[in-house]
């Protein structure tokens, strides 16, 4: 199949959807499909290219949409931003309409539902739906062809709105097991990065400083975990804001660093001693319907997990099976939840062996063979 992904991002790009559209390009390269992705041309603080940022062995081909309101990018943000959307989907509209595709993808709803009422074979990747306008939102949902949610949950919420559940594949986010397994456990990178003592244990959360993901609970847990409490990622402003918090809450273990590219942060998430995914139950997409590609890498990674007891994770991990589930914001269970990783190391090789052998089944070839072959149904 010509397979025409549509994607308004800046790639590559520290956020996760960047990874996810890249590796899901790739494992459908490798599936034997022929895939173009269709970009805008953005400026981009990262200067690697994307094959080495993302690890990716692949050429993707890919077309870039003008930017021609470039110019617009400082003075007047938020209307750039405006009409920066509004002229890639024009582009990108009348680009899949006139291109000779078999197929077209994308995570862009308007583009989608236009190029579906023009007669348009699309694939709509739903990974969660706006709360503003939501009866536009499913409006636009009913009359796109195919659609691939990233969680279980959205079926019914999509049932509440009418959407004909017949078309839509559930395929959760995915893991480069093969990434994972190239690289080894190394201690040393905690002196290097953080300049603190090897000796003692390391808890780690990888991501966005996002209030939703659980950032805080973390932070007031780390006052009764006896461990060094290292956070990697956010962007500028939100390190600022975590940062503050830290030093108010008189907290002296935790440590923040910033982002990290995608293959170097794997030898991190490798070599540390317990792996956290705080996220809160306050909020709907972080509840029931948030499938962290994150999620998964800790599942290969061989290290023990405490995570959230919340929906959006219950179809993956099971409490004293394949992690330690606590109650969501509750940063006192989740300090108990760490400890106990931190001294029962027979715990820890039992769960984190069954997370790996179940977190194995969600690499991103098995996901673009899932649905290619519901693309073809």
């Amino acid at each position: 199949m010509n397979i025409l992904y549509i994607a308004n991002s800046r790639i590559p790009t520290e956020k996760a959807h960047g990874l996810q559209i890249v590796k899901t390009i790739e494992a459908f390269i490798r599936a034997g499909e022929n895939v173009r992705l269709l970009l805008p041309r953005r400026r981009n603080h990262i200067t690697d290219g994307y094959r080495s940022f993302y690890h990716v062995e692949d050429n993707i081909p890919m077309t870039f949409v003008p930017n021609v309101f470039s110019f617009l990018e400082t003075p007047f943000h938020k209307m750039y931003f405006f009409l920066q959307r509004v002229s890639f989907t024009i582009f990108a509209f009348f680009y899949g309409l006139f291109g000779k595709y078999d197929v077209i993808y994308s995570r862009e709803l308007t583009v989608c539902f236009l190029l579906s009422i023009f007669g348009k074979m699309v694939v709509f990747e739903d990974h969660e739906p706006k709360k503003r306008f939501r009866s536009l939102y499913f409006l636009f949902v009913r009359n796109i062809t195919k659609k691939v949610v990233v969680a279980e949950n959205l079926l019914s919420l999509y049932k509440q709105h009418d959407v004909p559940l017949d078309a839509i594949l559930v395929a959760p986010n995915g893991v480069d097991v093969k990434e994972f397994e190239g690289v080894s456990r190394d201690v040393r990178v905690w002196q290097s990065a953080f300049s603190f003592s090897e000796k003692r244990p390391v808890v780690l959360y990888v991501g966005h400083f996002y209030k939703w993901k659980g950032i805080y609970t973390l932070i007031d847990a780390a006052a009764f975990i006896d461990a060094n409490v290292c956070l990697i990622g956010g962007i500028p402003q939100d390190r600022e804001l975590v940062e503050k918090y830290i030093e108010e809450k008189g907290i002296n273990n935790v440590y923040v660093h910033p982002f990290v590219k995608h293959h170097d942060i794997i030898r991190f998430i490798k070599s540390a001693d317990v792996l956290v995914l705080p996220n809160t139950a306050k909020e709907e997409r972080s509840a029931s319907y948030t499938t962290p590609i994150k999620l998964f890498e800790y599942m290969v990674s061989g290290v023990p997990i405490v995570a959230s007891d919340i929906e959006s994770f219950s179809a993956y991990l099971v409490d004293e099976k394949n992690a330690l589930l606590c109650s969501p914001d509750d940063s006192v269970d989740l300090a108990k939840k760490v400890t106990t990783l931190l001294t029962d190391n027979f715990l820890g090789k039992t769960i984190s062996l069954a997370a790996y052998e179940k977190g194995c089944s969600f690499s991103w070839d098995s996901r673009a063979s899932r649905i290619l072959s519901f693309i073809r149904s």
